[in-house]
């Protein structure tokens, strides 16, 4: 009986602004008997609010098509890029509980007061203020989602990274951003061929250590750098990378971030990357470049074109990202003997020959 009545109050109330009628829940039929609401009432509003977020996902769809069509957005021409990068800024409204599967690389931003339960796979704290209502413990940054506990976000933009394809149920408001697909594999795989670069993981972010591995290499001193025995003052390096930053630092290339510090973790930015892509090439900060203008300096001094810094810029900064910038970078100048970069990484034995044939036969895409 308790059940009923309360099934009776909830279809009053949603039925109260709809106009007089002879249905069920109205003067003539006070009584709304359960089969109506789960079999008529429920369905109805279900099929209402898919055939609405149906018909805004193809509205959104529409635009998708109409911006790759469009050559001067400045936006990749890629359609799997930028459908993720629309999706991922739509609001998707989930009052009622709803159960998502998700693939690994996916990204959930959780509206202030969303909870989300993980029931299988793997799933982290990405960012932003997340409780463990289950454990009535604060949630630290990329810790593991433990199964079947209830997580609430206490902020606006609270996110949370699948790890592994994961099957969450999600009660509240969030944006949903799917798996990073890399776009410039090819040119990876060039890199890798001509042991520029040894590694992929293309969807991660870049690191500031990894930019100045790569500004060793253009500088075309990495031979040196790797056999380097000096030592540096910086408390946080990782080992590996303790002969590059001691040559970087021996040479006058870096200072640190501040108290012994060298921040090899922190996330990189494609201005980071101009910034020291042209200083490998021989410009002189506060002369020739600054910081704050260096995504303009690289377009005023021929490393990239406007139109190539406008659609890196747009994905964020990935390590796809920084091997389209490193290929490319192979094919500038040096600021004072005018020697194109691959040239002297061949002349000095960084590259081998036919290494780097091999390599640039293998790619077949324009540059943009």
């Amino acid at each position: 009986m308790r059940r009923r009545g309360l099934c009776v109050f909830l279809a009053a109330a949603l039925l109260c602004a709809a106009p007089a009628s002879a249905a069920p829940g109205m003067v003539d039929d006070p009584v709304v008997t359960r089969r109506y609401l789960e079999d008529v009432f429920l369905p109805s509003v279900r099929i209402k609010a898919a055939d609405a977020s149906n018909q805004a996902f193809d509205g959104v769809s529409a635009r998708v098509r109409e911006l790759l069509k469009f050559e001067g957005s400045g936006l990749p021409l890629n359609e799997k890029a930028l459908t993720r990068k629309v999706i991922s800024r739509l609001n998707l409204l989930a009052p009622l509980p709803g159960v998502v599967t998700l693939k690994a690389g996916s990204a959930l931003t959780l509206g202030q007061g969303t909870s989300v339960q993980l029931f299988s796979g793997s799933a982290a704290h990405g960012g932003g203020v997340l409780v463990d209502a289950t454990a009535g413990r604060d949630v630290t940054a990329k810790a593991a989602l433990e199964a079947r506990h209830r997580y609430v976000s206490l902020g606006a933009d609270t996110t949370v990274n699948v790890t592994s394809g994961a099957v969450v149920l999600i009660h509240g408001t969030y944006r949903f951003t799917p798996p990073y697909e890399p776009m410039y594999k090819d040119l990876c795989d060039a890199l890798v061929t001509m042991h520029v670069i040894n590694t992929y993981e293309l969807e991660r972010d870049t690191t500031r250590m990894e930019m100045f591995v790569i500004f060793v290499s253009i500088l075309g001193v990495k031979r040196d750098a790797y056999s380097y025995t000096g030592s540096h003052p910086f408390t946080d390096v990782p080992e590996w990378g303790d002969p590059y930053v001691a040559y970087l630092y021996a040479n006058n290339h870096t200072a640190g971030t501040g108290n012994n510090k060298f921040s090899p973790g922190d996330s990189g930015s494609v201005q980071q990357m101009c910034f020291i892509m042209l200083k490998a090439l021989g410009y002189q900060d506060r002369t020739d470049i600054s910081y704050e203008t260096a995504v303009a300096d690289a377009v005023r001094l021929g490393l990239f074109s406007r139109r190539e810094t406008e659609i890196l810029r747009s994905e964020g900064f990935t390590r796809d990202v920084m091997m389209y910038m490193t290929y490319y970078s192979l094919f500038a100048r040096y600021k004072d003997s005018g020697e194109l970069v691959l040239d002297r990484l061949i002349a000095n034995g960084q590259v081998r020959e036919d290494y780097a044939a091999e390599a640039l036969a293998s790619v077949k895409r324009k540059r943009f």
